[in-house]
């Protein structure tokens, strides 16, 4: 899926050495060392983020391990996808927003 060249260059600003791959008719945007809200640990992890209907959900964040604190949640995403493993909550957010703010909007999910 194309994607407005404005808003892949907002990412590459905010979360840098992101990349992006297709698999499977997906677009995903690798962010490395994504820093989580505070009090997670570890701070920060690769992350693996879908902007699109995926896995029964509108759009997804998935994270290289699972981590701890943040509030509980549902931890049902357990994906290979690109070659490597990845771990999702269950968290769906308003899609009508900039990829950088649907970022934010799954992070909120881990904010105490």
């Amino acid at each position: 899926m194309d994607f407005p060249n404005e808003q892949i260059e907002e990412l590459k600003k905010i979360y840098p050495g992101v990349q992006v791959a297709e698999e499977g008719g997906n677009t995903f945007f690798l962010l490395p060392k994504l820093e989580l809200p505070n009090g997670c640990n570890p701070s920060k992890l690769d992350a693996l983020f879908c902007p699109t209907r995926y896995n029964g959900y509108p759009s997804r964040l998935y994270f290289e391990q699972k981590f701890s604190g943040a509030p509980a949640r549902n931890w049902n995403g357990n994906s290979r996808i690109l070659d490597r493993s990845w771990y999702a909550i269950s968290w769906t957010i308003n899609q009508d927003q900039r990829l950088v703010q649907m970022i934010r909007s799954h992070l909120d999910a881990f904010r105490i």
